[in-house]
């Protein structure tokens, strides 16, 4: 539509609103008039400013992988790493012990031994026969055993003289001595256990 046709329906459209005014009643206040310049001005279609086209970004190219590398560090990141193999130290050779010198045991003395005799009681009753009874001397050097009978006496023969003797029942000392034994000696202990 053209400007003139605009302004031509405008204008018919105007009077068709005064003739209805006028028609009706007689009072009403008379419409102000249109600015028709300011409306055809309104009517014209704005220009919008473009702007300058911006730049299309060239694409950047990817790097090229290199093949190779990539599968040498995914290898190398798989195999187990090396443990440091621990160095050996040499093990000094054992300095050897030397031998202890046995105690010599002293000399039996010639002549008839020492005589212990003794009944032995456990828990009260005689002990029965084969129960071991045994002489240690008080420095550990001699061990002297008996069995006891079937009716519980035992009889120690001790051939060393000059010495104390710890008597034990099985393995239980029984917290009686010898006296110091001598050559032919004669000794009476009645032990007892449990």
């Amino acid at each position: 539509m053209t400007a003139l046709g605009f302004v031509l329906v405008l204008g018919l459209i105007l009077m068709l609103g005064t003739t209805t005014a006028c028609w009706g009643d007689s009072g009403p206040e008379p419409e102000p008039t249109a600015d028709i310049q300011a409306t055809i001005h309104a009517a014209r279609p704005t220009e919008t400013p473009t702007s300058d086209p911006t730049a299309t970004p060239i694409p950047t190219q990817p790097p090229t992988p290199n093949i190779a590398t990539t599968v040498e560090a995914a290898i190398a990141a798989s195999l187990p790493t090396d443990t440091p193999v621990p160095t050996l130290t040499p093990t000094p050779e054992p300095t050897a012990t030397p031998e202890p010198t046995p105690t010599p045991l002293p000399e039996p003395p010639r002549g008839p031994p020492c005589i212990i005799a003794v009944t032995v009681r456990i828990n009260g009753a005689p002990a029965p026969a084969g129960v071991p009874v045994f002489a240690h001397s008080q420095d550990a050097s001699v061990v002297v055993e008996a069995v006891t009978d079937s009716n519980g006496r035992y009889v120690l023969q001790i051939a060393y003289s000059n010495m104390v003797f710890d008597l034990f029942v099985r393995d239980t000392d029984t917290g009686e001595d010898t006296p110091v034994t001598s050559r032919g000696c004669r000794e009476i202990k009645n032990l007892s256990i449990g």
